[in-house]
Order: C-alpha cells, then sequence, then structure tokens
C-alpha cells in the first residue's frame, strides 16, 4: 500500500517542497551561500611547481632525456577542485601557429597535460608544439585582439628581465570545455594530481624574453 509524504522545512514554517507537473523538485538559487558554521570552502590557488617542490615555477627547462613534469598534487586533509588553470607563454615576437615561446619554430616532442588518478593516466593535450597548440585546448578562451595581434598581448616582462615580449595567456576552464561543474577533483588523501610534463630542451634556442608558467585555480573542501 503507497502512501503519500510530504517534505517540510525543518525550521517550523509549514513551507513544503513542490513538484512541477514534470516531476521536478522547484528549487531557486541564492545569490548568497547558506550559512554553515562549519565554513567548508577554503580558496585555492596554487603554481604548478617541478616534481612539487612548491619553488621552481618556471618550466622552460631541459625535458629532452627525462621528461620534467610540474604538478599540483592531493592534500592530506581536504579535497581539491582545480576548476581553471592560467597558462602564460611569451617571448620576442611571438607567432601563434609556427613557434613556440617566440623560437621561430614548433618544439620536436611538446608538452603533455593530463590527470592521475585511481583509473590511472587521463590525458588532457597531448603533443602541444606550438603556442597555438595551448589556445586550442583552451579553446580560444579568452578571446580578445584581431587579426595579426589576435590573442597575443604585447608589452609583458619575462620574469625579472627588462626587455618587453609578446604573450599569450590561456585559461583551461574544466567547466565549461569539459562540462565539470566543480572542477577536477583531487582527492584527499589519495595520489591524485594534475601535470604538465615538458619533453624538449627549452633551456636554449628560445631568446632572453622567454618564459612560461601555469597557475591552477579552485577550491579546497573540508571533510564534514
Amino acid at each position: 500500500m503507497s502512501r503519500n509524504s510530504n517534505i517540510v522545512d525543518g525550521d517550523g514554517s509549514g513551507k513544503y517542497i513542490k513538484v512541477n507537473d514534470a516531476g521536478y523538485i522547484l528549487t531557486q538559487n541564492s545569490i548568497i551561500p547558506p550559512n554553515d558554521s562549519r565554513d567548508l570552502q577554503i580558496i585555492y590557488r596554487k603554481f604548478l611547481t617541478l616534481n612539487a617542490d612548491d619553488t621552481t615555477t618556471e618550466m622552460l627547462v631541459d625535458g629532452s632525456t627525462t621528461p620534467q613534469k610540474f604538478y599540483v598534487e592531493a592534500s592530506s586533509e581536504n579535497d581539491i577542485y582545480i576548476t581553471s588553470l592560467s597558462i602564460i607563454i611569451q617571448g620576442a615576437l611571438l607567432d601563434l601557429g609556427v613557434d613556440f615561446a617566440g623560437s621561430g619554430s614548433a618544439l620536436g616532442n611538446g608538452f603533455n597535460v593530463y590527470y592521475e588518478d585511481q583509473n590511472g593516466l587521463i590525458n588532457i593535450g597531448t603533443d602541444l608544439t606550438t603556442n597555438f597548440d595551448f589556445i586550442r585546448l583552451c579553446q580560444g578562451n579568452p578571446n580578445f585582439g584581431d587579426d595579426g595581434n589576435a590573442f597575443i598581448i604585447p608589452g609583458l616582462t619575462a620574469g625579472k628581465k627588462k626587455d618587453a615580449a609578446t604573450g599569450i595567456i590561456p585559461i583551461l576552464d574544466f567547466n565549461e570545455v569539459f562540462g565539470f561543474t566543480y572542477g577536477l577533483k583531487l582527492l584527499r588523501g589519495s595520489n591524485n594530481r594534475l601535470v604538465l610534463e615538458v619533453n624538449d630542451d627549452l633551456t636554449t634556442g628560445l631568446g632572453l624574453n622567454s618564459g612560461m608558467n601555469v597557475i591552477a585555480y579552485g577550491f579546497e573542501r573540508k571533510p564534514n
């Protein structure tokens, strides 16, 4: 025998959850988060660093013999949700489709971007050999400029060098590109990590104005 049930507000207001004709529960988004003394979310902003040393952010290293891995990894305490990667690549007279970081030519092997979880290695982008490969990976986000200056920012400076450089700043949004509503999850206490792998010698041939680094943005969530 079936029984009709109602879900009622637990604060004694007498308000019931409503269901429309299609069988969906009617809900309403709030512009502010609900009151919660547990404060479950923490802002997360971190550079991908060489072997997660938390120091080496510059990615123009020699990965021709042994691949060099820059990554962020899971925390022992909180789940991490990476919502986006902010990438910067810069060099003198940077060209999009025919070179990397103003070198005048594409890389021989390029970069790989991947995620490691309990299921193994999941490729996000492979054989990224030109500036445009990174822009395409990020689906042209952000889109600015026109004609020969599309996606290119003038007047950047590489590290502490005083010489002006051009650059690109593609942003990989995991929600927009892959449909991950809360971002890419690094499960607490696990071996999960997000990796950018260098497979060429980037210490020579790129010029004084060259530079590259990646920052991961998102949030940490404390366990209940």
